[in-house]
């Protein structure tokens, strides 16, 4: 029998950008945690609020949300020594930054959590 050792959450906000003089990015916003309850909670959440399927990335399937303009994902992954990872991906739009790419941004979370669980 294996377990969930380790619990990767990220979430990506995309912000308002409130001075033109001071650009700011969604790689700016970019948090991180490894909370075992977050991501037991957004795995409830998103049970019973699917969404609906936009596209698929290296074998992550990211859902656009029905009632919040939200995007995300998870993914299990197999470990050497009879682990699993968690990976939990939520990303928040909004209406100023158009222009970003959900595809890209989750190009890059999935980099990072890759590189992290490369070397377990």
């Amino acid at each position: 029998m294996t377990a969930i050792s380790h619990v990767y959450n990220y979430t990506v906000r995309c912000p308002h950008i409130k001075d033109p003089a001071h650009p700011t990015t969604w790689q700016n916003h970019v948090e991180f945690n490894q909370s075992c309850e977050i991501g037991l909670n957004r795995i409830t959440k998103w049970h019973g609020r699917s969404g609906h399927r936009i596209f698929e990335i290296d074998g992550f399937v990211v859902r656009e949300a029905d009632t919040e303009s939200a995007y995300f994902a998870m993914q299990t992954s197999r470990l050497r020594g009879d682990g699993h990872a968690l990976a939990t991906f939520k990303i928040f739009m909004d209406d100023a930054t158009k222009d970003t790419s959900v595809e890209e941004i989750m190009q890059h979370l999935i980099a990072d959590y890759s590189d992290k669980i490369a070397g377990l």
